[in-house]
């Protein structure tokens, strides 16, 4: 039996009862908060659509949405450190061990990376801005401050989300989904503001002032943590374990980002200024919807690795197995009723389209987000155990099928030819293989108990 830490001895009310509510009640408590916050996130998304598309017109908004689609990216500017932090935070958890050295030493880790992401970000601009905005009608010069307004913050937020992680590992991770939150309402008031006051360069001021607040919030957030944690000092010791296991989170993550990050980069190259707006707000409509099963998801995540560190095994299958089958009942029917009231959405979200979605693009984004809740909760499962071998294997495989596929498919067949091709990298590997390695994987760790 662990020894009773002296601050456990007396604990707060609040703790206390935290304390004693079983781990699937919990998982709810942060899950419900994460629904809120993702809930406030892409309503406020949704309201911004409608103010740019009006504010900067299709052509503009298209530029914006290419941009908005380089945060999958910006967000391996960490190298995964905030990751890795989590994982070894929930297996302190479970032995009853404090983690503010690591805490604070990771965030000085993390911190380092996002400036040395930063440096090469804006030597790189130029040409970064020209490659993935050389297809609108844009000076170059706009363009280049515009990439600027986008990746600075962005690498922000990437730092700042040492913090959500952090949160996330202390089963408080209802306040990763809240901050978030508030600062996407920030940010689309100040786009508010910017439209109306039409400032030159209206492109650059939109981009910055929508996502400066995603950043400075959650980085307040972890300078107040490590300021906590600062009585530990930076230890040399933690670094390797740190970046060893980032290491193998980040590579998995760039891969990932080869999967889910290129839509917009092909789009940009190959569909129309429309077609882009049309995916947009469509993804958006979608992220609603998957946005609620992620937040149960990520709340989850710290539960199984105590789990796994305790060898209860009996528990995680089980609740695997549950929270699927809610997440994909749920999604086919919010996109019966996104079908039902297609021509009210659009005309509330985005009129200047001046028609409603088309029903395949729908039906089509339904059922990814079924197959994306299937494949990413086996990979939480895996990342939780920190098994990332059979990632390493499939998804350089589903990264090139991804660029391929849905470059074939947006040249033969446009918009849901893309989304075409994005389903069938995930149905050609990980839909399959993640499942029998976590059976596999999980049957021999059990026996070792």
């Amino acid at each position: 039996m662990r020894q009773t830490q002296p601050q456990e001895r007396a604990p707060h009310t609040a703790s206390r009862i935290m304390a004693m509510m079983p781990a699937v009640p919990r998982v709810w408590l942060v899950a419900g908060g994460g629904w809120i916050g993702r809930g406030l996130q892409v309503v406020a998304q949704l309201v911004a659509i409608r103010i740019l598309t009006d504010g900067l017109g299709t052509e503009g908004y298209g530029a914006f949405a290419v941009l908005g689609s380089l945060v999958g990216w910006l967000a391996l500017s960490d190298f995964s450190i905030a990751i890795s932090l989590q994982n070894h935070i929930s297996e302190r958890r479970a032995d009853g061990r404090d983690a503010d050295d690591i805490i604070f030493t990771a965030s000085i880790l993390s911190a380092m990376a996002a400036g040395a992401f930063a440096l090469v970000l804006w030597l790189a601009g130029p040409w970064l801005s020209a490659l993935l905005l050389g297809e609108f009608d844009l000076d170059p010069h706009i363009g280049t401050l515009a990439f600027y307004a986008m990746a600075l913050p962005g690498i922000g937020t990437a730092l700042g989300g040492v913090a959500y992680k952090i949160w996330f590992a202390e089963h408080r991770g209802y306040l990763s989904n809240l901050v978030p939150a508030a600062g996407t309402m920030l940010g689309t008031m100040a786009v508010w503001l910017a439209v109306r006051a039409q400032p030159e360069a209206l492109l650059p001021w939109t981009v910055l002032l929508y996502y400066a607040p995603l950043a400075i919030l959650p980085l307040l957030a972890l300078a107040w943590r490590a300021f906590r944690a600062r009585s530990h000092r930076f230890r040399g010791d933690l670094v390797r374990p740190l970046i060893h296991r980032a290491f193998r989170f980040w590579f998995f993550g760039v891969l990932a980002a080869a999967v889910l990050q290129v839509d917009y980069i092909i789009m940009a190259q190959v569909l129309p200024a429309r077609d882009i707006v049309v995916y947009n707000v469509a993804s958006k409509i979608f992220q609603l919807v998957f946005f609620v099963y992620n937040a149960l998801l990520m709340a989850l995540w710290p539960v199984c690795s105590e789990a796994i560190a305790r060898g209860e095994w009996s528990r995680i299958f089980p609740m695997i197995r549950r929270y699927i089958v809610i997440g994909a009942g749920f999604t086919l029917s919010c996109g019966i009723g996104i079908a039902l009231f297609n021509p009210l959405v659009v005309n509330i979200v985005a009129p200047t389209l001046a028609a409603p979605l088309p029903f395949v693009v729908i039906a089509l984004l339904t059922f990814y987000t079924v197959v994306r809740i299937w494949s990413d909760t086996f990979s939480m499962l895996l990342m939780s155990m920190n098994d990332l071998k059979i990632l390493w294997l499939v998804v350089p495989v589903q990264s090139l099928l991804s660029i391929a596929l849905q470059t074939l498919g947006a040249s033969w067949f446009g918009l849901p030819g893309l989304i075409i091709g994005l389903i069938a990298c995930f149905m050609l590997t990980v839909v399959w293989v993640l499942p029998m390695r976590c059976r596999s994987y999980t049957r021999r760790l059990a026996h070792s108990y």
